[in-house]
């Protein structure tokens, strides 16, 4: 049996932890994050890049852990609204819950015919003095309503193409394929296993 290698992840959010746990389950590969090495430092997100905003995330904890560290920008792009919210995501209307950020895009859209729009993980791996960065999308259109469920964020609102449910109901095994922190994940696994 070989043993588990730590992957630390850059981030104090519990949801995004459970969620790595659940995509790099039967791997061999232990998560921990930020609330297990005890980090609050702040980490300046200022960029308006998703893969910049990965990079200094582990730019940041790689001063004080040796080791495998992962850390990811995400962010949720909606055609019709000018591709917002995008990289600002996380503070997006950040005086609204998620539940009323939900509705007031399917409020806006009203007004408009395309619903298209994208979920975004850029994922940076800190390992060994170097840094290797993906960026991946996961494609959909914005449901006409909010549908809580087991998903978090803007998950009640995407629907990815090929399907008529949002993420927050569909299957979680489906949507642990198909997102777009699934495909980024994907990545960063075969980037790890060929490492020299």
């Amino acid at each position: 049996m070989f043993e588990k290698q730590t992957i630390l992840l850059a981030t104090h959010n519990t949801n995004k932890t459970k969620e790595y746990r659940e995509l790099l389950n039967g791997y061999p590969y232990e998560i921990i994050d930020l609330n297990d090495i005890d980090f609050h430092l702040p980490i300046d997100e200022k960029y308006d890049t998703y893969h910049e905003n990965a990079r200094v995330k582990v730019e940041a904890v790689a001063k004080v852990y040796n080791g495998i560290i992962v850390g990811d920008d995400s962010g949720f792009e909606i055609a019709a609204l000018d591709y917002q919210p995008g990289v600002h995501s996380a503070r997006f209307l950040s005086h609204l819950s998620y539940p009323e950020k939900n509705d007031y895009i399917i409020k806006e859209l009203e007004k408009h015919q395309d619903r298209s729009c994208a979920f975004v993980c850029a994922l940076a791996c800190f390992y060994d003095e170097k840094i290797w960065i993906t960026v991946n999308r996961c494609f959909g259109e914005v449901a006409k309503k909010r549908e809580e469920g087991h998903g978090f964020g803007f998950d009640p609102i995407f629907v990815p193409l090929g399907y008529t449910q949002p993420f927050s109901v569909l299957d979680p095994a489906i949507k642990n394929k198909i997102s777009h922190r699934a495909l980024a994940v994907q990545a960063l696994i075969h980037y790890l296993e060929n490492l020299p």
